[in-house]
C-alpha cells in the first residue's frame, strides 16, 4: 500500500506541475477571456457593459439596466476551465457589481469573489473599485490558502466616440502565503467609427513579464448579429467570435488561437432587466 500511495503522490505532483506550467500565463488572478472579450483578444479595458465587473469597474458607472450574466472559458485542457457569474445593479449614486469565478478542478482550484462599485461623475469621466477575496486549494491534505486584494480603474471620453481606459489589478502587491499575486496594469483606447464599427487597442503589463499588446474589432453585422476579431502578442494569439442579440439578451461565442496549443472556445450570456 505504501508503494501505491507513493506512486499516486508522484503522479499527482507530475500532473500538478504540468498543469501549473500550462496555466502560468492565464491563471493566478483568474484572467477572464470569455465570449466577446476572448473574441477581441481581451481588448476590454474601455468596454461599458456588465462584464466591466471583470475588466474595468469604471465601465459599470455607465450602466442603466440591472444585468446578470454567466460565462464559461475553456482551457487548453479541461482541468483549466473557468466558469463564473456576474451581476450589476445601477443606483442613483453609482452601480454596484458582484462577481464569482472558479478555475481548475477537484485536485487544484482557484476561486475569486469580488464586490465592485463604479460611478460616472460626468458624461466624460468614470471611476471604479473592486475588493476581491481569493482562495486556492490543493487536494489530498496539501491545504488551502486565501487572501484579499483590490483593483481599480478609470474611464474617460475626452471627445465624442473616443474612449480611454486604465486599470490596475492588485496594486497593493498582496500575497497568497509567500507567493506574490500578479500586479497587472492595463491602458487602452477605443474609437466608435459608427454605430456598426468599434476598434480598441490596449497594452497589458505584468510586473514580472513583458508587455502584451492587443487590438480588437467589433462589427455590428445586422441588428441581431455582431462579429468580433482580435490579435495579441507575447505569445502571438489570434481570435474571432460572433454575438447574438435579442431584446435584452446578449450571447457571445469566442475563440482564441494560441500559436502552439491551438484553439480554446468560450461563451457568455447576459440579460438586462
Amino acid at each position: 500500500m505504501t508503494i501505491i500511495n507513493h506512486f499516486i503522490k508522484i503522479r499527482f505532483l507530475f500532473l500538478f506541475s504540468l498543469f501549473c506550467w500550462i496555466s502560468e500565463s492565464q491563471a493566478q488572478n483568474i484572467n477572464i477571456e470569455a465570449g466577446k472579450s476572448a473574441a477581441m483578444s481581451n481588448t476590454s479595458v474601455t468596454m461599458t457593459d456588465m462584464w466591466s465587473v471583470y475588466h474595468n469597474q469604471a465601465g459599470l458607472g455607465y450602466l442603466t439596466d440591472i444585468s446578470v450574466g454567466a460565462f464559461h472559458q475553456s482551457g487548453f485542457i479541461k482541468q483549466q476551465n473557468t466558469q463564473g457569474i456576474g451581476f450589476a445593479f445601477p443606483t442613483k449614486t453609482g452601480t454596484i457589481g458582484a462577481s464569482y469565478s472558479y478555475f481548475g478542478f477537484s485536485q487544484y482550484n482557484e476561486m475569486q469573489a469580488g464586490l465592485a462599485f463604479g460611478r460616472s461623475f460626468t458624461r466624460y469621466f468614470a471611476a471604479g473599485l473592486q475588493i476581491n477575496y481569493l482562495s486556492t486549494r490543493i487536494a489530498d491534505n496539501y491545504g488551502s490558502s486565501n487572501t484579499v486584494n483590490f483593483e481599480a480603474g478609470i474611464l474617460s471620453q475626452p471627445i465624442e466616440n473616443l474612449f480611454i481606459g486604465a486599470h490596475v489589478y492588485n496594486p497593493s502587491r498582496s500575497k497568497m502565503n509567500n507567493e506574490t499575486i500578479p500586479t497587472i496594469f492595463k491602458l487602452g483606447a477605443g474609437y466608435l467609427f459608427s454605430d456598426k464599427v468599434y476598434l480598441g487597442i490596449e497594452t497589458e503589463k505584468d510586473l514580472k513579464h513583458d508587455a502584451i499588446f492587443k487590438a480588437g474589432l467589433n462589427y455590428q453585422l445586422i441588428d441581431y448579429v455582431s462579429l468580433q476579431a482580435g490579435v495579441s502578442t507575447n505569445p502571438t494569439r489570434y481570435s474571432f467570435g460572433v454575438g447574438f442579440h435579442y431584446i435584452n439578451i446578449n450571447a457571445h461565442v469566442g475563440f482564441l488561437k494560441h500559436q502552439t496549443l491551438g484553439f480554446t472556445p468560450s461563451f457568455t450570456i447576459s440579460y438586462g432587466f
